[in-house]
């Protein structure tokens, strides 16, 4: 039987871990938090189905730039973007790394279970 799937919620902003770990949970999906990018990567997630949800704009390191590394170390989960401050460049940078949806905030809860329903999806087909 296949591990069910965690959502790795990586974002500087307490309020924004906890509000998308309780949105997570309620839908049934375990989730992790981690409180930077770099926290995420000295632990990273496990082989497994999986998806990480990213902040643009943190104090260590982008989102961009930790899809990056996640990208350059082969971490085969999809990366969801989001920012409070978005603009075209930014959504064609974070798509260009490889981003498997880019969403500005604020945003409802539909939109953003909707964007993980589908990274995983992918990921179960891919």
């Amino acid at each position: 039987m296949a591990p069910n799937p965690v959502i790795y919620i990586v974002d500087d902003d307490e309020a924004v871990r906890d509000s998308l770990s309780v949105l997570f949970a309620v839908e049934g999906l375990a989730v992790r938090s981690e409180g930077s990018a770099q926290a995420l990567l000295d632990d990273l997630p496990p082989a497994g189905p999986g998806c990480i949800i990213t902040d643009v704009h943190m104090a260590d390191m982008s989102g961009v730039e930790l899809l990056r590394r996640l990208k350059a170390l082969q971490v085969p989960l999809p990366v969801i973007v989001t920012t409070g401050r978005a603009g075209a460049a930014l959504a064609a940078e974070a798509m260009a790394a490889g981003a498997a949806a880019f969403i500005e905030k604020p945003f409802g809860a539909d939109e953003i279970v909707s964007a993980v329903r589908t990274a995983l999806d992918g990921q179960v087909r891919g």
